[in-house]
């Protein structure tokens, strides 16, 4: 297969504009969340769990992990600063890539039929 020059352009442009949106995605610890906010948002999902299909309990108990490790770290250190946050933002990032990846091969997949 030969590239052309204009599909050279286009592949170039598509890579750029990935870049761009991937510069403009949520950065972890950009958010802020008070307690009774928190409180609210874990009665929400409790809520939703019965209603989700696609999870399956190895899945939840996985989620669950995840989130009792960073509250006993948040409940030992600060884990918005130094080591903490030095492991967790190049986790968040590959997480969140991973995520994209998905979301746009679903997407592709949608479009094509």
């Amino acid at each position: 297969m030969k590239l052309t020059e204009s599909r050279i352009k286009e592949i170039i442009l598509e890579e750029i504009q990935a870049i761009v949106e991937n510069e403009k995605e949520v950065k972890l610890g950009q958010d802020t969340v008070t307690q009774s906010a928190m409180g609210k948002h874990h009665k929400d999902r409790a809520a939703k769990i019965t209603q989700q299909q696609g999870i399956d309990p190895k899945e939840y108990g996985i989620m669950k992990q995840f989130e009792e490790l960073l509250q006993k770290l948040a409940d030992i250190t600060d884990i918005k600063t130094g080591k903490p946050i030095s492991v967790l933002n190049p986790a968040f990032k590959r997480l969140r890539a991973l995520l994209d990846d998905f979301e746009k091969n679903q997407q592709n997949k949608t479009q094509a039929k």
